[in-house]
């Protein structure tokens, strides 16, 4: 009983986070659209910033960019699943990406790039000295590469002759989380690659204090722990009532 408390009011619900890469542009928002719900999406969020993860109904969504007086700007229609995750990202021009993100694995880290900067063509993405995104154009996404976790310097070059574009030092990739490198600017803007996580997986141990081992992780695995706590604090408290009645009787 307790844990079908907290898992049904999760359930039918999608999280969305916005990221706003239209250079010049300020004040742009996403609005989602399930059914006859609408809600604001990314209030507050700059360019080249990552918002973050806000619930949204799952199912059939109509996400559309506004601009800061409200006019819209360019929309499409997902079909977004129970419990997935997902970022969307207002681009230069065209109809704003919907991307589904991966989940983590245990013990290593996953990566992929986002190409958001509309002047640049394709770019290439080296962590350290290791290629891990080989020309990926505008508009589009690579797939996740798994790496070693650590601190790394990233570097954004271009594919036709290896010259640099951008980078960003200590970028810290954690084991267990998969993150994406969103690379942003142009049309006046400096070319600049940001990095966001888009999940951690739950620790295969018990964290040795409180809950900071799941810290990032989906609210579902951490209600589904407190429901275990709570019924294992029932059932001690159960416990301890029949015995002390229990010995009232010997007596």
């Amino acid at each position: 009983m307790l844990l079908a408390g907290p898992a049904a009011s999760a359930s039918g619900d999608a999280r969305v986070r916005f990221v706003q890469a239209i250079p010049g542009a300020e004040g742009v928002q996403l609005e989602a659209t399930a059914g006859d719900i609408s809600q604001r999406i990314g209030r507050g969020v700059g360019f080249s910033e990552v918002g973050r993860y806000e619930e949204i109904p799952a199912g059939e969504v109509e996400f559309e960019l506004l601009e800061a007086n409200g006019r819209p700007i360019s929309g499409i229609g997902e079909r977004v699943r129970n419990r997935g995750r997902y970022t969307v990202v207002a681009i230069r021009g065209e109809r704003p990406l919907v991307l589904e993100d991966g989940r983590a694995e245990g013990g290593t880290s996953r990566l992929r790039v986002v190409n958001a900067a509309p002047e640049l063509g394709g770019v290439d993405l080296l962590l350290a000295d290791r290629s891990v995104a080989e020309g990926v154009g505008f508009g589009d996404v690579s797939d996740y590469t798994s790496v070693g976790p650590g601190a790394y310097t990233l570097h954004v070059t271009n594919p036709q002759d290896g010259s640099a574009i951008a980078s960003r030092g200590a970028v810290t990739l954690t084991a267990g989380t998969s993150s994406t490198a969103f690379v942003t600017g142009s049309a006046g803007e400096p070319i600049d690659v940001v990095v966001a996580s888009d999940r951690a997986a739950a620790p295969r141990g018990a964290p040795a204090t409180g809950l900071g081992g799941l810290a990032g992780e989906d609210p579902d695995v951490l209600l589904a722990l407190l429901a275990g706590l709570l019924a294992a604090l029932a059932g001690a408290a159960a416990y301890v009532a029949l015995t002390a009645r229990s010995r009232r009787g010997d007596r």
